[in-house]
């Protein structure tokens, strides 16, 4: 449910709408497990209601097996075949399963994101490999594609085939690396790690199928993560978080004059701590932000006539904000949670951000869940 202002924008009906409730906003079903000796798959279908859709959510297709080096040393070593970067980590830091865990689709989002938080996932297919020494020591490296492109389908009209990619394709492919070290001690662990890509995107334009070829973006990113947990029968607490830094080269953009820039950067900070209490009523508070160049281009100000959401007036991506969430799991596949996302600067500004008198804190939002699993 969300109780941030209403968006009166053509350019983005459907979002921020007050009072909004999904039964169910989102249906999966899991399949987590063994399928032959050291052969298994964590892999999710998903309904979202608000799109009326099925698809492919998360999927890691994964082959380990480990081992014993002199010194009694262990060697965990494998393949993942995975559709988004960081769905594959060990750590709940990165991106795919960092905080927050569920999020309403009918509160606004910001302009801005980096390649590698979330932009890729579904669109690509990716190939690594990985090595963990002695529990301690990770390194991963692999490379993404997107999907290819066909004829228009007749179900979604747009470039098939069903799991076709109509825009930001990926030019050749694009690596992907991993590197972090974990220490445990006692009822303790900690862990610090570095992870990146460097993908290069055909931008195409909707509805026309893309080009695979000609002008491309690039975008480099580099993240540091940090993750400790202290895990007692009675008390679980962590303190996590993740920076992303994106450098954009944007060449096809500023060519066709899509982007103000040949050149922006982007940096996403994400930090949490989380506690529970016998694993049963817990909560989670956390801060997110993200800063850049302005590029009125990438970011538009608000069209004449258009009272928008999602727009900002002096180009500028910079937003920055608190999220806090209650929980309580009265039983083991049972949870109930109270999230609000409080914004201080959204797309650029605290007040009138759009120009036409919005406020950041009109974006603020209640968000109330009940969660099921079978």
């Amino acid at each position: 449910m969300s109780t941030a202002l209403p968006d009166l924008s053509s350019g983005a009906p459907g979002v921020a709408q007050n009072g909004t409730a999904g039964f169910p906003q989102q249906l999966s079903l899991f399949y987590a497990g063994k399928i032959a000796p050291h052969f298994g798959a964590f892999a999710q279908l998903t309904y979202a209601n608000d799109s009326g859709t099925i698809s492919m959510d998360n999927v890691d297709l994964r082959f380990a097996d480990t081992a014993i080096l002199p010194g009694d040393r262990s060697l965990i070593y494998g393949l993942t075949l995975n559709n988004n970067p960081t769905v594959q980590d060990l750590w709940n830091s990165t991106p795919a399963f960092g905080f927050p865990y569920a999020s309403s689709n009918a509160a606004v989002s910001p302009l801005a994101g980096t390649e590698i938080d979330g932009t890729l996932g579904q669109d690509v297919a990716g190939l690594t490999g990985y090595l963990f020494w002695n529990e301690s020591l990770y390194a991963e490296v692999g490379l993404y594609r997107s999907a290819k492109q066909g004829a228009t389908n007749s179900l979604t009209g747009a470039a098939g085939p069903l799991d076709g990619t109509i825009s930001n394709v990926i030019q050749g492919v694009a690596p992907y690396w991993r590197v972090a070290y974990e220490h445990n001690w006692e009822r303790h662990s900690i862990e610090l790690g570095l992870y990146g890509a460097d993908v290069k995107l055909l931008p195409g334009a909707s509805p026309a199928p893309t080009a695979l070829r000609g002008p491309f973006n690039r975008f480099k990113d580099v993240a540091e993560d940090i993750q400790y947990q202290y895990i007692s029968d009675d008390h679980q607490i962590t303190v996590a978080g993740t920076r992303i830094h994106e450098n954009l080269s944007l060449d096809a953009s500023f060519a066709s004059m899509a982007s103000a820039n040949p050149t922006d950067s982007l940096t996403t900070t994400r930090l949490w701590t989380t506690y529970y209490y016998r694993r049963k009523i817990g909560g989670t508070l956390g801060y997110f932000s993200t800063t850049g160049s302005s590029d009125a281009g990438l970011y538009a100000p608000t069209a004449p006539g258009d009272p928008g959401v999602i727009t900002s007036a002096n180009g500028s991506p910079d937003t920055r904000g608190w999220i806090a969430e209650v929980n309580y799991l009265p039983w083991l596949n049972t949870k109930l949670s109270a999230q609000y996302i409080s914004y201080n600067k959204f797309n650029g500004g605290s007040s009138n951000y759009d120009g036409v008198g919005r406020n950041a804190s009109d974006n603020n939002a209640w968000y109330l869940l009940v969660w099921f699993a079978y």
